[in-house]
């Protein structure tokens, strides 16, 4: 998985793919998800933004652009996309029996929602290259877990509001209760061909919850033959309790980050080592800021400050550059230094 591969998972061909939009897109619903999909990544050229000591707005192209960056590729996203896109391509062929699904595990703060994110995008750049646009297909479902799950009538919610679907009992009274609105959602999933469906925030679920959100999973499963991609810390926990009625980690040799035979395949994502996959992900933040002063190889010599600071998790990382980039337009220093560094607040590992 090269970097590039990573940014433009379109081709371009997909005529309609867009840059980044004022609006953060909402990807819990088909038209933000399609957006944030489409999008084209791409860093802003110095070349044509407004001139160094012009005073900024607040949706100035660079500021808006460094409140993410670019995604970097980190050890968990680059062996996850490459795991998926494999298993991805053997069930959009497979014809017998359920598709195998995936899970995204590990700490909280290390990419796990942008490596599901990742995988489904590069999914639907796939589908769309390969078979070309159509407004009636709907390759990828992104949900999260929703705050009721006491009933199907709950856990078919976030999929009809995905889908544009109308689910209370009166169209034109949305106070109204809703109703279930699992078969309209069931035909609708088959006649799109919805072939991946993201669920994210796993780790809601209580115990009394797991059994009967996979029962609602595996029934729209069946009748769709979507692959599901359960994302969220100790999801492979949580698969399994719903799977075989005990948590992996209860049963005898269970390790943490180790597949055992009888799961789903768990894509792992964790804090990253002090080495070189750490100088290689600070390099890629280093390479990718947009700063009229910034010295190429600044951030990369601050690589073991910025490890004690965020403790490697990339989430933390993420925050800290990206804030001090931000800051740095605004005051139009241009360049990230120790001393900015030092005054900012990440959450985590402030007392380093």
């Amino acid at each position: 998985m090269s970097r590039e591969e990573l940014i433009r998972t379109f081709s371009p061909h997909v005529a309609d793919a867009v840059t980044r939009p004022f609006e953060i897109p909402l990807l819990t619903h088909r038209e933000g998800w399609d957006t944030g999909a489409r999008r084209l990544l791409a860093a802003p050229d110095l070349a044509d933004s407004a001139p160094k000591g012009t005073p900024v707005g607040p949706r100035d192209p660079r500021l808006m652009y460094h409140a993410e960056m670019l995604p970097v590729i980190t050890p968990a996203l680059r062996r996850g996309l490459h795991d998926a896109r494999r298993q991805l391509r053997k069930n959009r062929f497979s014809s017998v029996g359920r598709a195998t699904n995936m899970i995204i595990d590990g700490d909280r703060g290390c990419g796990k929602t942008t490596l599901l994110v990742q995988i489904g995008r590069g999914y639907q750049g796939l589908i769309e290259t390969d078979l070309g646009p159509d407004a009636n297909r709907i390759p990828v479902i992104y949900i999260t877990v929703p705050s009721e799950r006491e009933s199907t009538l709950h856990w078919s919610l976030p999929f009809a509001e995905f889908l544009g679907l109308n689910h209370t009992l009166n169209p034109t009274d949305r106070t109204r209760r809703p109703s279930d609105m699992t078969e309209p959602v069931t035909h609708v999933m088959h006649n799109a061909r919805a072939r991946l469906v993201l669920v994210d925030g796993l780790d809601r679920l209580a115990d009394n919850e797991i059994h009967g959100a996979f029962d609602y999973f595996e029934t729209l499963q069946d009748r769709t033959r979507a692959t599901f991609v359960y994302c969220g810390t100790g999801a492979a926990d949580i698969v399994h309790e719903a799977r075989y009625g005990r948590r992996r980690k209860n049963l005898p040799n269970a390790v943490k980050g180790t597949a055992r035979p009888d799961t789903q395949p768990v894509l792992w994502a964790g804090a990253i080592d002090y080495g070189d996959d750490w100088h290689s992900v600070v390099k890629g933040f280093d390479d990718d800021l947009r700063l009229y002063d910034h010295i190429p190889g600044t951030l990369v010599k601050m690589s073991r400050y910025l490890h004690k600071r965020t403790g490697g998790y990339i989430n933390t990382l993420n925050d800290l550059i990206c804030t001090a980039a931000q800051d740095a337009i605004e005051t139009g220093t241009e360049t990230i230094t120790r001393p900015l560094l030092d005054t900012i607040r990440t959450g985590r590992h402030d007392t380093w």
